[in-house]
């Protein structure tokens, strides 16, 4: 809970001078940096200095490049690729971190949203962090020029001369706009007297503690991740085995199951799919882990609603005593097989996914519930079906249904 005390999206916004009472009261040892800090007005001019991270990767938690590290965490971790590189991101506003006191924090919490860059200020640091990224680093920046040092990785870090355009209304912080702006280091003061960018100014603090986004980004990845778990870790290849094992049930049992399993799973799976495409992005940063889920995700889904569509134009079956026909036994193929592969394929994409949740305990409970519940209950049904077959085994052969016109299959 002291974890979560910082991470609320609800009013996660600290007045500094409220911080010893708030420390109080949660049992942390959090202690205001600057208690004379003062509301910052419009036309202020200051002095910033922190990393600049793209709002994208501070909405959703951790970093898109690398899903392990908590954004305000590490910010050192944030790769110049991930920031000039990925649409996403590159479309999101940019925000300047403040760094929070190391004795004021307990949490795993050690940075604050500071300042949100305009855009012509963004397209500034932009061309900056082109200019001192590395292209031939991991992952590769693909835009960096290193046409002014070309040596970076990650953790791009800033000192600014600025002037305010609007103050932090509480729930973001102020927007600035850059006067000038240089490549700096978290061990090098750039503001203060002696300061390495000669300003004159001492290093502004925010008039609020925002380290929150205030956006529904986790509980759209974990509504996403739920309905995939019980749509493809569960109904559907429920589906998948009742078709294989339970045809020697009488009057077409198994289709009486698998329709219903397949058509419930699918309806799971859409809204899930649903969701990614209106709250993610994963398809722009190529060659990410969030890119290889997304693209297989897809792929996974396109034979999903394919299965469907074949299923109600499958040729008749052959009749005892006839030539086996050729179009029906083709049509066995594809179906069964895009079905066989779409939930084999699955595994490996739900897999990733759980790898991708913003928040790590998430990403544990979501590889339990898969792996140990969705495991257990299709190895159960596995099981069931072979105790099941031998009540039948003396049975006659039976007729199986078809969906369309209630003959045989």
């Amino acid at each position: 809970w002291q974890h979560r005390l910082l991470l609320t999206p609800i009013n996660n916004t600290m007045n500094l001078a409220s911080l010893p009472k708030l420390a109080a009261i949660a049992g942390l040892s959090v202690m205001p940096s600057n208690t004379n800090a003062r509301e910052l007005q419009t036309a202020d001019e200051i002095c910033v200095e922190g990393y600049v991270m793209d709002f994208f990767c501070i909405e959703r938690g951790t970093l898109f490049d690398n899903p392990s590290v908590v954004s305000l965490a590490e910010p050192e971790r944030h790769s110049v690729h991930c920031l000039v590189d990925v649409a996403p991101c590159l479309a999101s506003p940019f925000e300047v971190l403040y760094a929070l006191p190391e004795a004021s924090v307990t949490s795993d919490i050690k940075h604050a949203r500071g300042w949100r860059l305009d855009d012509k200020s963004k397209d500034q640091i932009i061309a900056l962090a082109r200019g001192v990224g590395r292209i031939a680093a991991s992952p590769t920046c693909t835009t960096c020029t290193e046409d002014k040092g070309g040596r970076l990785d990650n953790g791009f870090h800033a000192g600014m001369l600025a002037t305010v355009v609007t103050p932090s209304d509480g729930t973001n912080p102020a927007v600035i706009t850059i006067n000038r702006v240089e490549h700096s280091f978290p061990d090098t003061p750039f503001c203060g007297v002696n300061g390495v960018g000669n300003t004159g100014l001492e290093a502004s603090v925010p008039s609020a503690i925002i380290t929150a986004s205030g956006s529904n980004f986790e509980k759209a990845a974990r509504a996403h991740g739920a309905l995939m778990l019980i749509g493809w870790g569960w109904l559907l290849p429920s589906g998948v085995i009742v078709a294989k094992f339970f045809r020697h049930r009488p009057n077409g049992f198994w289709f009486k199951i698998h329709r219903p399993l397949q058509m419930l799973g699918l309806a799971c799976t859409i809204a899930g799919f649903t969701i990614a495409l209106v709250n993610f992005d994963v398809f722009s940063g190529k060659g990410s882990i969030s890119h290889i889920h997304g693209s297989l995700g897809a792929t996974v889904m396109t034979f999903g609603m394919f299965q469907p569509l074949n299923a109600f134009v499958r040729p008749h079956p052959n009749q005892e005593g006839q030539e086996r026909n050729v179009k029906r036994t083709i049509w066995e193929f594809v179906h069964k097989g895009g079905g066989y592969g779409a939930c084999l394929l699955a595994v490996v994409t739900i897999s990733i996914g759980t790898t991708l949740l913003p928040n790590v305990d998430d990403q544990k409970k979501y590889q339990m519930a898969y792996g140990i519940g969705s495991g257990s209950i299709l190895l159960s049904l596995v099981a069931f079906s072979f105790c099941d077959k031998s009540k039948y085994k003396d049975s006659a052969p039976v007729d199986h249904m078809n969906p369309l016109i209630g003959g045989q299959s």
